[in-house]
């Protein structure tokens, strides 16, 4: 008899997807956990102490509590015992103390504001005052006024009003609007910045660059300006050559704009307090029922560039 084939016996097929059984069993669970906490996010007593039931009911202990929802039974280890406290982290500030600081940041800000404002306030005056005295000698035309975030600036342009070109003489003209800028700024405590500007041409002759033609120009505006009753130690000359023009260089018109001197009215305020309350007040404007006087604080000295000798006028 021939023999019969012994037929192979197969591997018993190994099942590799029986993890996403388990896998699925625990997804489940994180679904129906994430369920209940986002079911009791919002502290509902009632809803609270429902789900402390249940729970309890599940661990064998049904009573619970009164209002904390916490399971009857022993105290346990914890009995007796305070929560640790880390020395290296501070206790909590009361809530009192935190509202007391906070409310003396706010008064703290309400006060600079109200000092911007009111400085600001006096600088739109003197601007006014300016302007009124000009127009009466019909030199409207020679001056431009603002007020920003520096102070009251007011530009005086140097060609056929204060100076020659190329020159650091007053020019009769100039002297008249100085003249009549001078009595507006006399009486006041702020710190006057005199600074002399021009455009980029290079220059040759008596003055060997733009940087000793422009502190030579805002010296001798700086001269006549204490000769007119401006306290010398309130006002001091600057030369910035041509390194802050107000347009562009690359016009006729421009270059004529950018060669001026900036007489500058300072702040009343505490130096880290002017430029920032200014642009406070600059942007939401001056209440009106803030008192028109600044506080009586110790005026901040201008930034001087050293004057360079100068000719006599």
């Amino acid at each position: 008899m021939a023999r019969k084939k012994k037929q192979e016996e197969h591997e018993e097929h190994a099942n590799h997807e029986r993890w996403m059984l388990s896998y699925a069993d625990i997804l489940t669970l994180l679904l129906a956990l994430f369920i209940v906490m986002f079911a009791i996010s919002k502290v509902d007593q009632k809803k609270f102490e429902e789900f402390a039931r249940g729970t309890a009911e599940g661990f064998g202990n049904v009573a619970v509590t009164g209002m904390t929802g916490n399971f009857e039974g022993g105290d346990g280890i914890m009995k007796d015992q305070k929560p640790a406290q880390s020395e290296d982290v501070p206790s909590t500030v009361p809530d009192d103390k935190n509202s007391a600081l906070a409310q003396q940041a706010i008064q703290k800000e309400k006060a600079r504001q109200a000092a911007a404002a009111a400085e600001k306030k006096n600088l739109e005056e003197i601007k006014a005052k300016i302007a009124l005295e000009l127009k009466k000698q019909g030199l409207s035309d020679a001056v431009q006024m603002s007020v920003d975030a520096r102070g009251l600036v007011v530009n005086i342009v140097t060609d056929k009003v204060l100076f020659d070109t190329g020159q650091a003489d007053l020019k009769p003209a100039g002297t008249k609007v100085l003249d009549a800028i001078a009595p507006a700024l006399t009486p006041l405590p702020n710190h006057v910045s005199v600074e002399g500007h021009t455009d980029n041409v290079p220059i040759s002759g008596t003055y060997r660059s733009n940087w000793f033609l422009s502190t030579a120009r805002a010296s001798m505006v700086t001269e006549r300006l204490i000769q007119d009753g401006i306290t010398p130690g309130r006002i001091a000359p600057a030369g910035f050559a041509d390194t802050r023009p107000l347009e562009s260089n690359g016009t006729d018109d421009g270059r004529a704009r950018n060669r001026r001197v900036a007489v500058v009215v300072l702040p009343y305020l505490p130096a880290a307090e002017a430029e920032s309350g200014l642009a406070a007040a600059d942007s939401t404007g001056t209440s009106g029922d803030v008192a028109p006087k600044a506080p009586a604080i110790a005026p901040t000295a201008p930034t001087v560039v050293p004057a360079i000798a100068t000719p006599k006028p």
